[in-house]
C-alpha cells in the first residue's frame, strides 16, 4: 500500500520548544541551493522505535523504513511521503545511461531505471550488512533485477553473465548510488533526511 502523507505523530503540546528550524544546503558549488526545514523531537519511545530499524535481525537493516518513520515523526516541514516523492520524479530522471570501466579495456554501457525512493534508499544502505559483512553480490543482484537494463532493450534486466563478460559491476553499483542521490536530492529531500537523522541522534 502506498504511503500517504500523514500528520505528525507526536504530542502536540509544547511544540515550540520541541521544534528546530534549519536552513538545509544542497546542490553543488556551481548551483548552490537551500531549503527551510523544521525538525521535531519525537519523544524517546518513538526515537527508539526508529533507531531499531538499523538492525532488524539476520544481519539486516530497514533503512528506508527508518527514513519513512522520520518523514512521519521528525520532519515537520516540509511534509514528505515516499508516494508523493515518487510522483515528483522528473521524466528526465526516470532513467540514465552510463559508461562503465569494465575489464580488459571494455567500456560497457548500461541503462539505469530509478526504482522508487524506498528501494533506492535500501539499496544505497545495504552495501554492508549490520555486522560489516560484504553484501556487494546481493546488492548487485537486486540492482540487476530492479534497476540495471540493456541499453538496446530497456525492458530486459541485466544478469551476472553480463558482468562476467564485461566486468564493471563494482563501478555500476557506485554509479547507481550517485544516480539515486541525484534524483533524491533534486529538491533537497536527501539532504533534509540526512540532517534529520543527525538531529534524531541529538535527541538521545
Amino acid at each position: 500500500m502506498a504511503e500517504k502523507m500523514a500528520a505528525p505523530k507526536v504530542d502536540v503540546t509544547k511544540l515550540a520548544e520541541m521544534d528546530k528550524h534549519e536552513t538545509i544546503k544542497y546542490g553543488d558549488k556551481e548551483n548552490p541551493k537551500t531549503i527551510e526545514a523544521t525538525f521535531r523531537d519525537p519523544g524517546y519511545e518513538m526515537l527508539m522505535k526508529i533507531r531499531a530499524k538499523q538492525n532488524i535481525g539476520n544481519n539486516e537493516r530497514d533503512y528506508a523504513e527508518m527514513i519513512n518513520m522520520i518523514n512521519e515523526n521528525v520532519i515537520i516541514n516540509p511534509r514528505y511521503a515516499f508516494a508523493d516523492l515518487n510522483k515528483k520524479v522528473r521524466k528526465t530522471e526516470e532513467n540514465k545511461e552510463v559508461e562503465l570501466d569494465g575489464k580488459h579495456g571494455k567500456k560497457p554501457h548500461i541503462l539505469m531505471k530509478f526504482p522508487g525512493y524506498r528501494e533506492a534508499l535500501n539499496l544505497t544502505a545495504d552495501i554492508r550488512g549490520v555486522d560489516g559483512a560484504d553484501e556487494t553480490l546481493a546488492v548487485l543482484q537486486a540492482l540487476n533485477k530492479d534497476v540495471f537494463r540493456h541499453v538496446d532493450n530497456p525492458d530486459k534486466p541485466l544478469d551476472m553473465s553480463f558482468w562476467s563478460e564485461n566486468g564493471g559491476g563494482y563501478d555500476a553499483i557506485n554509479e547507481a548510488r550517485l544516480y539515486f542521490a541525484e534524483v533524491m536530492d533534486h529538491d533537497g529531500y536527501a539532504s533534509t533526511a540526512i540532517r534529520a537523522v543527525t538531529f534524531l541522534s541529538e535527541c538521545i
